[in-house]
């Protein structure tokens, strides 16, 4: 189904997130030290420019908008959850040792690949399906208005 636009602000960022799990596909592919450690380091940049604040504006934007409307409201809580576990796999990803790099790189792709693919063909489908058209407006303006304040906050942080 094509996205609602008041969802594609969110969509961009998770094609951002699917093409890692491609990069992240092929340094796995040839694994070397170097490979590795310079994915860590794409992994941990992206998480930090794009997808904490990405968590941060659907669970104050989305989530409280549409639990109710939606078919599954569980949904909402599972997704939540895979957020707070998706944070943990990172700190985990930056505080692995050369050893354990390897297997943190492999289960952290699945678990984002996983979470993207919910998001896009189970929550935005249920949002598309429930929601009026002055409903999906007022989500989308939500989200309109915190992704632009999450970029000027976070470029406040690195100056």
């Amino acid at each position: 189904m094509k996205r609602h636009s008041a969802l594609v602000p969110l969509s961009r960022q998770h094609h951002d997130v699917l093409a890692l799990g491609v990069y992240i596909r092929r340094a796995l592919e040839d694994p070397s030290p170097a490979a590795l450690e310079a994915m860590r380091k794409q992994v941990l940049d992206l998480w930090e420019l794009e997808m904490r604040g990405h968590f941060e504006v659907e669970e104050a934007e989305l989530f409280p908008q549409v639990r109710e409307r939606i078919p599954d409201a569980a949904l909402v809580d599972r997704l939540i959850r895979e957020h707070r576990e998706t944070a943990a796999a990172m700190e985990s990803l930056r505080q692995a040792g050369p050893d354990a790099l390897e297997g943190q790189l492999r289960s952290l792709r699945r678990m984002i690949i996983d979470h993207v693919r919910t998001e896009e063909r189970v929550l935005f489908e249920a949002v598309q399906g429930s929601l009026a058209e002055a409903e999906l407006k007022s989500v989308g303006d939500g989200i309109e208005r915190a992704l632009p304040q999450l970029c000027v906050s976070l470029g406040a942080a690195e100056v």
